[in-house]
């Protein structure tokens, strides 16, 4: 399985981070919809060993996985529920429970984001408090990139957006990362194509083919709520199942430390 969990195809993760914004000595407040939000003034996070959110709030934030300088959170907020003032580095985030949050600066300011189900978002590294204002419990597939600044470029011809797109489709690009969404129906193919170093998260799961640029093929389970990281690939993807696949799929363009 471990040989076959190696050839993926759905992704991650997901997660819903969003920064205060930085008006000075000006408290605002301000209430997004928006499903892409990647603008905007932020705190920026050094990263301090104690300043990580699994540190500051265990009880709200879970470690999936965490290898190749990629670590995936399960974020899981209760009506009321907040968390001191914690960092997180470069992220992507897919909200997998939505409803409202409040986002506090270390300024003061104030954020509040009524957060939809199936929203992905990508945001530079940001520190912040956070707190429940809703009345429902908002889940999050949350990935930190801990990498170099500098991004590597993908290659157009072997992007899997470009070589399948009514499979994968962008939803977000930015930081040197890309939030993927997937959508495999019954017997559906996808040429060969490559990934950078990525994250899979499967919403509706299945049975797929993969096959590797030199011919080998393997067959995988991929089971809903599946979490995976891995390192580039290349190959092709047929869903050799009855149902059909979604997730998402987290790739990112940086060099390994």
């Amino acid at each position: 399985m471990k040989q076959l969990l190696n050839y993926k195809f759905l992704a991650l993760v997901t997660c819903f981070v969003v920064a205060a914004c930085n008006n000075g000595d000006k408290t605002t407040e301000t209430t997004t919809t928006n499903e892409d939000t990647t603008q905007g003034n932020l705190v920026t996070s050094d990263n301090s060993q104690t300043m990580d959110a699994t540190k500051v709030a265990p009880d709200f934030y879970k470690v999936v996985k965490d290898t190749m300088g990629i670590r995936v959170l399960e974020v899981n907020y209760k009506p009321g529920d907040s968390s001191a003032m914690h960092s997180h580095p470069d992220l992507a985030a897919i909200t997998t429970g939505g409803g409202e949050l409040t986002f506090y600066g270390k300024d003061g300011a104030k954020m509040v984001n009524e957060i939809k189900t199936g929203t992905t978002l990508i945001r530079p590294a940001e520190t912040h408090g956070a707190k429940n204002t809703g009345k429902t419990t908002v889940k999050v597939m949350l990935v930190e990139v801990n990498r170099p600044t500098q991004t590597t470029s993908q290659d157009a011809a072997t992007d899997a957006t470009k070589a399948a797109p009514t499979v994968y489709k962008l939803k977000n690009d930015t930081l040197g990362i890309r939030v993927i969404e997937i959508n495999f129906r019954p017997g559906q193919s996808a040429a060969l194509h490559s990934h950078p170093d990525n994250v899979l998260y499967v919403v509706d799961g299945g049975t797929a083919e993969f096959t590797a640029k030199d011919g080998t093929k393997n067959a995988a389970e991929l089971k809903s709520g599946m979490v995976m990281v891995a390192p580039p690939e290349s190959h092709s993807v047929k869903n050799t199942g009855k149902t059909t696949m979604k997730g998402f799929l987290v790739e990112v363009n940086r060099p390994a430390n």
